[in-house]
């Protein structure tokens, strides 16, 4: 996992098309919800990245038809050859798809691929609801007990001192109600362990989930306190049990804490449906 917590992505700076059709470097082109003109050294998967900040923005909100593909090209200063590669990079990570004879739409997030970081992060920044939070500690729940497991048989001390420094940040950072060096520290525990476990498949797989997994532990920090208190007890008590070598005990200690986690998220997207589904139906009956 990285050091890093996600932070809002800035806009992308999108090239020109291959062929150089368009604008000059770094020229901007006019209009609502434009795409940035861009230098001629970029490529197509550039547009893709800026087209994917527009919808995270909401200029193209989930169930939205693009503008033509004549407009978008022009809006960005390229080629349609460049925008066709670009859209179809989007569609084969989910994020878009193409009705024939109708255009170009976004689909709904919760289809968008699972395991490519830039999408999922995207992701965790545009999801309202719990669902991908309830998911994602799911996951973990899943996989991290045997993780913890195989960190109480592989650790080395650089293992301990890495978990040790997390569980004290946290413990600083919670004094001071510092909700993101909180969070961060809170993940940079779970990737000590990760790192003592020794698994290339798991450390590869929790890699591309990091950024939604800090996003989504400092949304949950926020809405209950309690939980994230015993979180900083949890991990003192995996510590002990992984300097103890007690593999079993350390894989229950993980599977506890993160129940409590699973339960809060679920509990918590639950609500965010039933409130979505009484707006719905408001609308429905003002139509």
């Amino acid at each position: 996992m990285t050091d890093r917590k996600p932070r809002p992505r800035k806009p992308a700076h999108v090239p020109t098309g291959r062929d150089g059709r368009g604008p000059g470097d770094g020229e901007a082109v006019r209009g609502a919800g434009a795409v940035t003109g861009v230098s001629r050294s970029g490529l197509a998967d550039q547009l893709a990245e800026r087209l994917l900040d527009e919808i995270v923005a909401g200029v193209y909100p989930p169930d939205s038809r693009l503008p033509p593909e004549p407009v978008l090209a022009e809006r960005a200063g390229v080629s349609r050859l460049t925008l066709r590669e670009a859209i179809k990079d989007l569609r084969q990570r989910g994020v878009l798809r193409v009705q024939q004879g109708r255009g170009t739409f976004v689909n709904q997030p919760d289809t968008w691929a699972p395991f490519d970081s830039t999408v999922l992060n995207a992701r965790a920044l545009l999801e309202s609801g719990y669902e991908l939070a309830h998911e994602l500690t799911e996951l973990r729940r899943i996989v991290e007990r045997g993780i913890a497991e195989l960190a109480a048989v592989r650790r080395t001390d650089e293992d301990l001192d890495r978990m040790e420094a997390a569980v004290a940040t946290m413990r600083e950072a919670w004094a001071v109600q510092d909700l993101d060096a909180f969070s961060s520290a809170d993940v940079d525990f779970h990737d000590a362990l990760l790192r003592a476990a020794g698994n290339a498949f798991a450390l590869t797989l929790f890699h591309s989930v990091d950024g939604a997994l800090r996003s989504v532990r400092r949304r949950t920090v926020e809405e209950n306190a309690e939980l994230a208190e015993r979180a900083i007890d949890y991990h003192a008590k995996i510590m002990s049990a992984v300097r103890r070598k007690a593999r079993r005990s350390a894989g229950a200690l993980m599977d506890e804490h993160l129940q409590e986690t699973e339960d809060f998220t679920a509990a918590l997207a639950a609500s965010a449906r039933a409130r979505a589904e009484e707006n719905d139906t408001r609308t429905r009956r003002r139509a």
